[in-house]
């Protein structure tokens, strides 16, 4: 389902690993769960990860997802999402430019970019999403993040020609109607996805439906 109403940010040490292995086992398993559920999106963000170990935790990430319409981004490494077959792939605000990626890599790759307040818009052209935050104070990014809130969502969103702009930053349920009155097509998130894997199925489904069942939106592509 494009553009995204969920995209769901993978950080293995919040899925109760123990050892390497069972990390890399978790992740696959977490990420196939969401996938099952009906997440729109999932980024694979293990940062530390080498390239090697990251295209080899992705390729199982595209196996475990195989028919369902999630979409799979890697973060930041190009040349790894396309060894591993991957969908898509995830830029930060002062990455490469979506343009020279597409030059780099004419794979028919998504992009989609991390944005902030006071980026150059144009940083978001040749992008299929924008990941715009940090909306609301969060816990993954500490106390000194700077958190900018639906106002400046409202400005981002309705910039022209901006791409679709997912929210990202301390989003919960109960958020999801004032971001989608701000002009966002969906939200991101890593804990509130990998808690609700935790609880179970049943609870991961229940989130997923209740948050796309805000963002409907009749017209969307399949």
């Amino acid at each position: 389902m494009w553009p995204p109403r969920t995209l769901a940010i993978t950080d293995r040490r919040q899925l109760g690993g123990r050892g390497e292995a069972d990390d890399e086992a978790r992740l696959v398993a977490c990420v196939g769960a969401m996938a099952n559920a009906g997440v729109d999106a999932v980024q694979v963000r293990e940062r530390d990860w080498a390239d090697g170990q990251l295209v080899r935790v992705t390729r199982a990430v595209m196996a475990a997802t195989r028919g369902t319409r999630c979409r799979v981004f890697v973060n930041e490494r190009a040349h790894v999402a396309v060894a591993a077959g991957a969908h898509g792939v995830h830029l930060r605000g002062d990455g490469m430019s979506a343009i020279r990626v597409r030059g780099a890599w004419p794979s028919g790759l998504l992009i989609g970019r991390s944005m902030h307040v006071g980026d150059p818009t144009d940083l978001a052209d040749g992008t299929d999403v924008v990941v715009f935050g940090t909306v609301f104070a969060t816990a993954s990014k500490g106390p000194g993040a700077v958190v900018v809130g639906v106002d400046a969502l409202a400005a981002w969103a309705s910039t022209p020609g901006m791409a679709p702009v997912v929210a990202v930053g301390g989003m919960a349920l109960d958020r999801c109607e004032a971001v989608r009155a701000a002009g966002a097509c969906g939200i991101a998130g890593i804990g509130m996805f990998a808690r609700a894997w935790q609880q179970g199925e049943s609870s991961l489904t229940t989130l997923v439906q209740d948050i796309h069942a805000v963002f409907r939106d009749g017209e969307r592509a399949e």
